[in-house]
Order: structure tokens, then sequence, then C-alpha cells
């Protein structure tokens, strides 16, 4: 029988009205989730978390007991407390990690698209331009919260229940709300910028370097200004140095 008389199975379910670009999502974490490098990255950002982790409950086990010999050092050792700095180092930390798995994961997903012809797939699907950019943009929002906020909200959350203490609550209950405001000052534009990137040029490696090429820029400006004009708190417009002074 020639293919022209077959019929084919017609669908038969229901188009998914809401929530399309979680199909986006989806692709995006599953086709990550087969890289090496990428899972050698993600590794390596989860050991900072681990280390924090320990952190966390070394400290607040052995200050419960005033008689135990690490206590005073614990309590003068600034970079050993656990505070409002530590979490704020924590994602200062990070943003490296961040950043260079933004580049990794962020600066094929448009331009890979148009290369390999999966444009005309996805938009195939009832799927608007609007759900495919919100996909590509939230799934790496995740990727980067995920070894942010996340964690660091964890900790927030462990802190409490191993000192179980109303001061304690009192004192800390605010703190997941600047943490995830500070990840998303730095994960949000990151991620943008990438996009726009892998958006605008036609390889990943170009896009990439494109990228580096305006941090450079960026900083150089900042670096001329701070000179030129003998003040430093012109090195603000520097993304890198903003993050870390």
């Amino acid at each position: 029988m020639p293919i022209y008389q077959r019929s084919y199975r017609h669908f038969e379910g229901r188009t998914r009205q809401r929530f399309r670009w979680w199909i986006v999502i989806e692709q995006e974490l599953r086709v990550l989730a087969t890289a090496r490098p990428f899972l050698i990255l993600l590794l390596l950002a989860l050991l900072h978390c681990i280390l924090r982790l320990l952190q966390v409950v070394a400290y607040d086990v052995v200050i419960q007991d005033p008689n135990h010999p690490l206590t005073p050092i614990l309590r003068q050792i600034q970079g050993l407390m656990v505070n409002e700095q530590m979490f704020f180092d924590f994602i200062r930390l990070q943003t490296p990690l961040i950043f260079i798995l933004f580049l990794y994961a962020g600066s094929g997903m448009i331009c890979n698209d148009f290369r390999y012809n999966l444009m005309e797939v996805y938009f195939s699907k009832p799927i608007r331009w609007y759900d495919y950019a919100l996909g590509k943009f939230l799934a790496l929002v995740l990727l980067g919260l995920s070894i942010s906020a996340a964690p660091a909200i964890f900790l927030v959350v462990l802190h409490n229940m191993l000192l179980a203490k109303m001061e304690v609550l009192q004192q800390t209950w605010w703190w997941p709300l600047p943490i995830l405001g500070f990840s998303l000052v730095v994960i949000v534009p990151a991620a943008l910028a990438i996009l726009a990137s892998s958006a605008l040029l036609p390889s990943q490696n170009f896009a990439a370097i494109a990228i580096f090429m305006i941090l450079i820029a960026n900083s150089t400006m900042a670096g001329a200004f701070a000179g030129l004009l003998q003040n430093r708190n012109y090195f603000i417009i520097s993304v890198p140095m903003a993050l870390h002074r």
C-alpha cells in the first residue's frame, strides 16, 4: 500500500494550555544531565555546599556546650561563625561557579537550536515564542538557584533545627529573603546576558567569547574611571568587582 494511502492515528489528547514552558525546561535539564562537563561543574558547586554544611553542623554542635574546648575558639574566629556574613560569603564564592555553569549550559541554548534546526521541532508543537524564551530563561535560573539560594536556605533551616531556640529563630527568620534576593541579583542578569548572546551569535563558542569580552571591557572601563577620576568607588561599575566588594 502506498504511503499516501495510509492514515495516521489522530491526536486524541488535550494540549497543555498552561505551563507549556515547563516542557522546554525539562528538555534542557535532560540534555544537560547527560553531559559530563556539566556534571563535573555541578559536583564542584556541591562540594562547597557540603563544606558549609559541615561548618554549620560543627559550629552548632560545639557552641551548645560552653565547656567544650573549641567553644572559645569558634566564638573568636569570624570565618567559622554561622551568621549573615557566612551566607553572604557562600553565595559570593558560588558566583564564579554559577557563571561558568551558565556559560556551559546557556551559551548554546538558542544558537544550537538554530544550528540543528530544532526551532521547527519546538514550534511545530503548541509552544509559543514566549513559552520557549521563558523555558530557556527559567532553566538557567533554576540551575543557579539550585547551587546558591536553595542550599543556603536549607542551611538556615538546619541551623534553627540544631539550636532550636526562640532567640535564634528571631535572629534568623528573615535571612532567606536577602539570600534569595542576592542570588537573583547574581543569576537573573547573567542568565539574560548569556541567552541574549546565544540568540545573537551563530555558535556556542562565539557566544561564550562575547560574554568574556564584555566582562573584560566592563572591568577595564571601571579601572579607567577609577584611575582617571582618582576615586575607587568607580570600581563598582565592574560587575565582578561589585560582587566581591
